[in-house]
C-alpha cells in the first residue's frame, strides 16, 4: 500500500461524485481495485487510486467500455494514441448523428410554430374544411416542402400574421361583393391592385424575417401563375368558401391586371 492519506469508499464517492455502487462495480471488474484494511477487510483508497479514478471517469465520458479502459490504463504512448484516435472517430460520427437529430427536431419545432401562424389566417373557417385543404396541399407538395414553408412562417411574429390577416380579410370580403361585376371594372381592378401589393408585402415580410433582404415584386408571369392556382382543388374550395364564382372571378381579374400593369420577368 502506498503511504499517504487513505480514503474510505464513501469518502471517495463524495470526492469524485460517483456512487458507492459504481466503485464496487469497478472493483468487481478489476478496473479500480482498492487496498483492503487488514483488520476488517474494508476497501481503502490512496492518492494513486484517486488519480486513476479520474482517468477512468474521463474515459467513461468518452464512451469507452470497462474492458477498453482496462487496456488503456496499461497502454504505452503509441498504443494509447491509436486507441484514442479510433475512439475520437467514433465520437465524431456520433456527434454528427446527434447534430442531424437536433436539426430535425428544430425543423419540426419551427414547422409546428409556423403552422400555428398559418392557422391564424384561417381561424374563421370551419376546421373540417381547413383540415381537408391541408391534406390536399400535403398530397400535392409533399410533407418536406410543407414543413419548409411552415418553418419560414415561424420567423414571422404573431402580430404580423394577424395584421396581414386583417388586410387579407378586408380585401377578400370586398372582392367577394364584386362577383358578377366585369373583371375589368374600376372597383374590381382596384381591389386586385390591393391584392397584388399585399401579396408582395407579405412575401417580402416572410423573406426578410428569414434573412433575405432583396425580394423583387411578382412579375407578370408570377401573378398569372398565382391566378391559375385556383385550378388546385384546395385553392378553388378556399375561394368558393367566400362566394360562388369567386375563384374564376379572381383568376380573370388577376390575369387582366397582370397583362396590363406588370412587367415580364422573361
Amino acid at each position: 500500500m502506498n503511504n499517504g492519506k487513505l480514503y474510505s469508499v464513501s469518502q471517495v464517492s463524495k470526492l469524485a461524485g460517483v456512487s458507492v455502487k459504481t466503485l464496487h462495480h469497478y472493483d468487481d471488474k478489476g478496473l479500480l481495485v482498492p487496498d483492503r484494511q487488514p483488520d476488517n477487510g474494508y476497501r481503502v483508497y490512496n492518492q494513486t487510486h484517486l488519480v486513476q479514478l479520474q482517468q477512468i471517469l474521463i474515459y467513461r465520458e468518452l464512451d469507452f467500455s470497462i474492458e477498453d479502459i482496462k487496456s488503456l490504463l496499461h497502454c504505452n504512448g503509441d498504443k494509447l494514441l491509436d486507441r484514442l484516435t479510433h475512439q475520437k472517430a467514433l465520437l465524431v460520427d456520433r456527434q454528427q448523428t446527434l447534430s442531424k437529430m437536433i436539426n430535425s427536431i428544430e425543423v419540426t419545432m419551427e414547422s409546428i410554430k409556423g403552422k400555428e401562424h398559418y392557422d391564424i389566417l384561417f381561424e374563421d373557417i370551419p376546421k373540417e374544411k381547413t383540415e381537408r385543404w391541408d391534406g390536399l396541399a400535403q398530397q400535392r407538395f409533399g410533407q418536406e416542402e410543407i414543413d419548409k414553408g411552415m418553418s419560414h412562417l415561424a420567423k414571422v411574429t404573431e402580430a404580423q400574421m394577424r395584421a396581414f390577416k386583417d388586410d387579407s380579410d378586408r380585401v377578400t370580403i370586398a372582392f367577394a361583393k364584386t362577383i358578377g361585376q366585369p373583371h375589368d371594372s374600376e372597383l374590381v381592378q382596384q381591389l386586385t391592385d390591393e391584392h397584388y401589393h399585399m401579396s408582395n408585402d407579405f412575401s417580402r415580410l416572410v423573406a426578410q424575417a428569414n434573412g433575405k433582404m432583396d425580394v423583387p415584386d411578382l412579375s407578370r408571369e408570377d401573378y398569372i401563375a398565382m391566378a391559375n392556382t385556383v385550378d388546385h382543388v384546395e385553392i378553388n374550395e378556399l375561394c368558393e368558401h367566400f362566394g360562388d364564382g369567386y375563384a374564376e372571378h379572381a383568376r380573370k381579374a388577376m390575369i387582366y391586371y397582370a397583362e396590363r400593369h406588370l412587367a415580364s420577368a422573361l
